[in-house]
């Protein structure tokens, strides 16, 4: 059935090829030139170059004929007729115009010359037609049929739907989402918080903490007071090594800064490593306690101060998704 379809496909493909004749004929050449002609000599065939370029673009499985021909008008010495090379000359005029002007592939085009005796401006010519591959669409729809004949006698594949489905499943019941909100401590003062973790059994979470107060404080820099308002932004990890035991191990590091509310820039800055434990006592609340050697930074100046006895705290309430084994 399905060789049939390809056979009635292929077909169809061949009618069409067959009805869809394409040619344009150039004449009129001078007598004597060849590929020497003005290329504008080829300007009022430009529209109906320009279909034969979209059709070569189109359709991959055809390629251009460009045949040059002279005449037996005797010119000087010697003929147009005898004479091969000017009728050559003049298929490979229409042959760069074809690549040049309109961009074809010159791999595309097949280039040949015709010996004329009749006499005549007519007989002084070079023209391009379109040429179908038939044996290309057969070679292909043969090539078609052979793999889908292939992909017909392969066993079945429900035992590999099988394992894709269980690792889906596992992952599903393995990891998490937990989103949190609370308030936390900073070398500034105290900033409202969000954070997101993803989780593996809930024995490792991989957390992202932002914080930003929606209220300014006075804040003094380099003798000026500013509005001024707190943000925060860091990243934890956070293990629980004992599952009976609800406090986990935290480690991560952490930024915060005075933003200057007349220029949003920060004034100082402050961020450094931290490592403390998390209490988890129950299931929607967390405390996190963390020792952070910060070092702190004025705008402004190169230099930079380091503090050694910064411990954060952190309340969140929070909830979990998913992660249950």
């Amino acid at each position: 059935m399905i060789r049939f379809l390809i056979s009635f496909t292929g077909c169809l493909l061949l009618s069409a090829a067959v009805v869809m004749p394409q040619e344009v004929v150039v004449t009129g050449f001078p007598l004597g030139q060849g590929s020497n002609v003005d290329p504008s000599f080829f300007r009022p065939y430009y529209p109906q170059l320009q279909e034969v370029a979209d059709t070569l673009r189109k359709y991959p499985m055809v390629h251009a004929v460009v045949t040059g021909g002279a005449d037996g008008q005797r010119y000087r010495r010697n003929s147009d007729a005898k004479n091969p090379a000017l009728a050559l000359g003049r298929a490979h005029a229409l042959r760069n115009v074809l690549v040049h002007e309109f961009n074809v592939d010159s791999t595309r085009i097949m280039v040949q010359s015709e010996d004329v005796r009749a006499k005549g401006e007519r007989y002084r010519y070079a023209t391009v037609r379109i040429v179908w591959e038939f044996s290309d669409i057969k070679a292909n729809l043969d090539n078609l049929a052979t793999r889908l004949d292939t992909l017909a006698s392969r066993p079945p594949v429900e035992q590999h739907i099988t394992e894709v489905t269980e690792i889906a499943e596992d992952l599903a019941d393995n990891m998490g989402l937990q989103l949190s909100a609370g308030i936390s401590s900073s070398p500034f003062g105290a900033i409202p918080v969000v954070a997101g973790a993803v989780t593996w059994e809930r024995f490792v979470f991989l957390e992202c903490i932002v914080g930003h107060t929606f209220w300014n404080s006075s804040f003094s820099f380099q003798g000026t007071e500013l509005d001024a308002r707190r943000r925060m932004a860091g990243g934890q990890i956070i293990v629980y090594p004992f599952k009976d035991k609800p406090v986990g191990i935290v480690g991560g590091w952490i930024r915060t800064e005075e933003i200057s509310q007349e220029y949003y820039k920060y004034g100082t800055m402050s961020e450094g490593p931290v490592v403390g434990v998390r209490v988890s006592h129950y299931d929607f609340l967390s405390i996190t306690g963390v020792y952070s050697p910060t070092r702190y930074h004025d705008a402004g100046e190169n230099d930079n101060r380091t503090r050694k006895d910064e411990f954060l705290l952190t309340l969140t309430f929070h909830t979990l998704f998913g992660g249950e084994k």
